[in-house]
């Protein structure tokens, strides 16, 4: 009987083979060598058992029956595996590293570069973690900061780095377009916003710009302080929709041609774009000697050739029949001077106060050039 029974086990490459023509009851037979367990005998081409021989120093096999005359013993011993040279460009894995690099723990979590399976968690640690049907985690003791922990490289035509997908639909990405990075949605009424050079701009499904159709905040989800170093073009793109200034803040006044301010109650001014509104609520007595009755310490000089107007809407010692609507300018200054619309365009003087405490309630508006 000649041949093999059954299916050869492993490719011939991983095999040492050794054939014998037996004499009569010879049992011993000296092989070119095997690793104990790792080895096949047949006799006439039937695999003999374990009981049936003895193969233990890595030499020699020794039937336990002695063998006929003509007997053909076979002894196959499988040697250990060498892969072969792959060629340039063919997949392979090639580990040349100098310590583990590659890890699948009992849970069939796969590390890189580490035995740690829970990298998002460590104070220190470098490697990347496939931790199974959960997440991927990638660590890196820092050392450098001009080193990023993620290299994203598209090249060709602009498109997606990263796409976000929910139950199976794409809901958004990551991307470029040119030179800039965009943020999106693949759905036209969520939008996004595309970073160009010293802009963020919005756009439609990541890359299509946007104009006047996407709102910042909202009316239950509002940001609190916006922080500007230039203006705000409200309504428009033209010049006279930007509003650049916008200021609120006290201010003291003054008695320029003499007089005490004995008590504040309030002093305030609101400032938008370059008109001014003042309130002030106050009690002063001025001197009486000066012919032109004044206020100064105005928050902002007005400007010239303008002239703003308000009223005095209390002031108990004034003749409210005669000072009833004053008017006030000071152009080109940061002084209030007050004049009767009687028709004579008459200045109100000191004299006027008669010289006593007054309380004085003041409303107006001008314009500035700061």
């Amino acid at each position: 009987m000649s041949g093999y029974i059954g299916t050869q086990p492993v490719p011939q490459a991983t095999q040492t083979r050794d054939s014998f023509t037996a004499t009569s009851g010879q049992t011993s037979f000296a092989t070119s060598g095997y690793t104990p367990n790792y080895l096949d005998v047949y006799l006439n081409g039937v695999k003999l058992a374990s009981a049936d021989y003895t193969a233990s120093n890595g030499s020699d096999v020794v039937l336990a029956s002695g063998a006929a005359t003509g007997d053909i013993l076979e002894v196959v011993a499988y040697t250990t595996f060498t892969t072969a040279d792959i060629p340039a460009g063919t997949p392979s894995i090639d580990d040349n590293g100098n310590a583990t690099a590659l890890t699948i723990d009992s849970s069939e979590n796969v590390m890189l570069g580490t035995t740690t399976s829970t990298l998002y968690n460590v104070s220190s640690g470098t490697g990347f973690s496939y931790r199974n049907g959960v997440a991927l985690d990638i660590a890196r003791q820092n050392t450098s900061s001009a080193e990023p922990l993620l290299n994203l490289n598209l090249t060709g035509v602009d498109g997606s780095h990263i796409l976000f997908y929910k139950d199976g639909t794409t809901v958004g990405s990551i991307g470029t377009n040119g030179s800039d990075l965009y943020i999106g949605s693949t759905d036209s009424l969520h939008g996004g916003v595309t970073f160009a050079q010293r802009a963020m701009l919005p756009n439609l499904n990541g890359v299509t710009p946007n104009d006047g159709g996407t709102d910042l905040g909202g009316s239950s989800n509002r940001w609190r302080d916006a922080y500007l170093s230039g203006g705000v073009y409200l309504g428009g793109t033209g010049s006279a929709n930007k509003l650049e200034d916008y200021e609120e803040g006290s201010w003291t006044p003054t008695l320029p041609n003499g007089g005490t301010v004995s008590s504040i109650n309030n002093s305030n001014y609101t400032k938008i774009g370059n008109l001014v509104t003042i309130n002030l609520y106050t009690t002063f007595t001025p001197t009486n000697n000066a012919s032109v009755f004044e206020i100064g310490g105005l928050p902002f000089a007005v400007s010239n050739n303008n002239y703003g107007g308000g009223s005095i809407s209390y002031s108990p010692n004034l003749d409210i029949r005669l000072w009833s609507a004053p008017l006030f300018t000071s152009s080109g200054g940061s002084h209030l001077y007050f004049y009767t619309i009687d028709g004579v365009n008459t200045s109100i003087s000191n004299n006027a106060m008669s010289g006593n405490a007054t309380t004085f309630i003041l409303q107006g508006t001008y314009y500035t050039d700061s």
